[in-house]
């Protein structure tokens, strides 16, 4: 986050860009604060809870509407309502999920509560769903395991493959976020460091926060290209799931490629 523009920010502003930066999807109009359709509904009736708990006064013109009522707010507050911690929830994985007619049908992702993530890698998964890259969950690794993100069967992991080349390469990242094949979801986005460093959770979030937010200026061009180019059925359905059958998921990378080039 730019420190000028940070100390530039009002308490409605640095409340919009905290929430943004737990991972809900924000518009502020007007000095009003608007919780988007793209977030949840628990997670817009638990923002309300989350700004009292923190003392930060606020009047609700609408359930998904509010005003700050303070011109300023510490950056300590700030970094409370980033840091807010998530809670386990189960994760359901169908058998479709696996299935190529799935992946090209599909344009949006799922939707699941910010306010649940791990708070480093919540604004990532919102952000993957809403390009259009299903994701089911993310955990930061909690300092013992590397950070990683469970997405929705195989085709899935080699869509951001070829987003990552076509996206993200300009991104300047602490760590290298690979696809990997083979998990229980059938493909996970993880991180990888050198073995002698430690987990450094301002360095993931940093990560994650870029990637994120390079993603959410193109998400609409990304769900357009991935209407474009896929179909849920003939010869393109067959090509797809012979790869995975014969588990040639750097087959099944080139072959996407080739037809997003």
């Amino acid at each position: 986050m730019n420190l000028m523009k940070l100390e530039m920010m009002n308490g409605t502003e640095r409340v919009a860009e905290a929430l943004q930066m737990r991972g809900l999807f924000i518009e502020v109009k007007n000095d009003i604060i608007v919780l988007t359709k793209e977030n949840t509904a628990q997670d817009i009736e638990m923002v309300p809870q989350l700004l009292s708990s923190l003392n930060i006064p606020t009047f609700w013109v609408a359930g998904d509407q509010f005003q700050v009522l303070v011109n300023r707010l510490p950056i300590a507050t700030m970094k409370k309502i980033m840091n807010v911690r998530g809670h386990e929830f189960p994760v359901r994985m169908e058998a479709y999920h696996y299935r190529w007619r799935a992946f090209a049908q599909r344009r949006f992702g799922i939707k699941v509560n910010a306010l649940n993530l791990d708070p480093q890698v919540a604004m990532m998964v919102k952000v993957l769903n809403l390009a259009g890259i299903t994701t089911l969950a993310g955990c930061n690794g909690h300092h013992r395991y590397s950070p990683n993100f469970q997405l929705s069967g195989v085709f899935q992991g080699a869509w951001f493959e070829i987003i990552q080349e076509k996206y993200l390469s300009k991104c300047d990242l602490h760590y290298k976020w690979s696809v990997h094949y083979g998990n229980q979801s059938g493909a996970s986005i993880i991180a990888d460091k050198h073995s002698s460093d430690s987990w450094d959770m301002n360095k993931i979030y940093q990560d994650t926060v870029q990637i994120a937010t390079t993603l959410l200026k193109d998400s609409e061009e990304i769900r357009q290209l991935k209407k474009q180019i896929f179909k849920r059925d003939g010869e393109m359905k067959q090509m797809a799931e012979r790869f995975v059958l014969e588990k040639d998921y750097k087959g099944l990378v080139d072959w996407m490629r080739g037809l997003v080039a």
